[in-house]
């Protein structure tokens, strides 16, 4: 009995084997996005967006299929952006026609992955409204000027009183 039981778990240990082995191909073969070199990056804070830039850890199939799309994330409005590109067997890229106002967008995405199948997710990010710091030099410029104009006009008044103070 125990012979028996000794030449079945070899035969287990084998079955066991192809069946990871025929598993994992298939695994790799689906694909997610690398978001540590991808544009923008999750939870990212941006002033202005001019292109989505999205690279995976594995190779794409370009069969037409593949897309970007941004929205808001409290609305869900979808925003307009240029069609998704492949820059490469890794990459694809949609082009941003104008920076959208400040707040929390989503990028979702949908590609098929080298195995045929198609994959898809998203993740969020925030755009602040851009600081123009030249607003900053104009106000500051004429908070001085007005400064200046008050300072001339409480220096002249005890020279008036003065020019009485004599005349009389």
């Amino acid at each position: 009995m125990q012979k028996s039981r000794i030449r079945k778990f070899p035969i287990f240990l084998a079955l066991v084997a192809s069946a990871l082995l025929g598993i994992s191909p298939q695994a790799a073969a689906h694909t997610t996005v690398d978001k540590e070199n991808s544009t923008p990056q999750p939870a990212a804070v941006l002033t202005e967006l001019d292109e989505i830039r999205l690279v995976f850890k594995s190779p794409l199939i370009d069969d037409g299929k593949a897309k970007i799309s941004l929205a808001t994330v409290r609305e869900g409005q979808d925003i307009p952006i240029g069609e998704t590109v492949f820059e490469s067997s890794t990459v694809i890229t949609a082009s941003i026609f104008q920076t959208p106002k400040p707040g929390q967008y989503v990028i979702r995405y949908v590609v098929t992955a080298q195995d045929g199948d198609m994959n898809d997710g998203g993740y969020a990010f925030e755009l602040y409204e851009k600081q123009d710091s030249s607003k900053t030099w104009s106000y500051l410029a004429a908070s001085l000027g007005i400064l200046l104009v008050v300072v001339l006009l409480l220096r002249a008044k005890p020279k008036a009183q003065r020019k009485e103070e004599s005349g009389d």
